[in-house]
């Protein structure tokens, strides 16, 4: 796998989670659930699925930046070495190629 590749599947992933968390408890995840509860109006629905949009794309890119080496992790800040499974090195470049990814 290469970097851009594993970039790509972690934006799907967030993608993915979105869209469980949009349907509601027919998602069946809790957020789903919760947000269903609120019984808000679409537009505030909307509104508040695209917070939620917001706040995992920061939480995966602070995650990224903590792997690179660029932001801490916890109190430590330190690079680390991502592998897939042949042996790649797939870290190097992750932090900007999901703030690309997150900001086009």
């Amino acid at each position: 796998m290469h970097a851009k590749k594993f970039i790509d599947a972690v934006v799907a992933s967030n993608t993915s989670l979105l869209a469980l968390y949009a349907q509601g408890r027919q998602g069946q995840t809790r957020l789903g659930t919760l947000l269903d509860a609120l019984a808000l109006a679409q537009a505030q629905r909307e509104q508040i699925l695209a917070l939620i949009k917001l706040a995992i794309d920061d939480a995966t890119y602070q995650l990224v930046c903590g792997i690179e080496g660029s932001a801490s992790l916890g109190d430590s800040q330190q690079e680390y070495t991502l592998l897939d499974e042949e042996g790649h090195t797939l870290t190097g470049a992750l932090d900007a190629l999901l703030y690309d990814r997150l900001n086009t």
